[in-house]
């Protein structure tokens, strides 16, 4: 079964677009209005979003090992929880110019050092569509596990990263599903992986 929406974006009407805050991220106040499902048109609202580039997320996998290679870093939005240090999947933001997989590649080697073999798509999907302007497209991986360094630090100093590896096997990867994950794109990507991970081998180790 497929999903189709009721409508499309022409079916939406931006009557102001300001630009209220641009820093890291942008902020912006929409006014707009769009088509109800009674097929009337609803009443001008305002609305703000917070704009960002789209990102690029890769579970990294080494099918002949069994193996999988999470991070470890500081994330200040969530300072309110135990520990602000979460595990996630290597990400970044696409630049201008820049493909996903020149995105994967660059930052799999500047977040843990290693160097992705084969690429292969997972899913995209939208972190907080209510007021956050971004696609987080997802992809596994292949990597050689048996080159990892696991008492190296990783990431930029320029952008103070301070990344910690942890080379997982598989299964202790997805058991992590039932622990305290807070990263949406870590949960996600380890249930696809969940899902997915013999045919992946399948694919990759043919």
């Amino acid at each position: 079964m497929s999903f189709k929406p009721t409508y499309s974006k022409d079916d939406v009407e931006v009557l102001q677009d300001e630009c209220v805050y641009k820093g890291f991220f942008e902020m912006r106040k929409l006014t707009l209005r769009h088509k109800k499902f009674n097929g009337e048109w609803s009443n001008p609202m305002t609305r703000e979003m917070m704009v960002r580039n789209d990102a690029v997320c890769v579970l990294l996998f080494d099918p002949v090992a069994d193996k999988v290679l999470l991070i470890e870093q500081f994330r200040p939005a969530v300072l309110k929880s135990e520990s602000p240090w979460l595990l996630e999947l290597v990400a970044g933001m696409v630049e201008e110019g820049e493909s996903d997989e020149e995105v994967a590649r660059r930052e799999s080697l500047e977040e843990a050092g290693v160097t992705i073999k084969r690429l292969e798509y997972m899913f995209k999907f939208v972190p907080s569509p209510g007021g956050l302007v971004e696609y987080l497209r997802m992809y596994a991986g292949e990597f050689d596990s048996s080159l990892v360094d696991t008492t190296k630090t990783h990431g930029l100093d320029e952008e103070n990263e301070d990344i910690k590896l942890h080379l997982l096997t598989a299964n202790d990867a997805i058991a992590l599903l039932k622990k305290d994950v807070e990263n949406a794109s870590t949960i996600m990507g380890l249930q696809w992986f969940a899902l997915n991970k013999a045919d992946l081998i399948q694919r990759w180790c043919a």
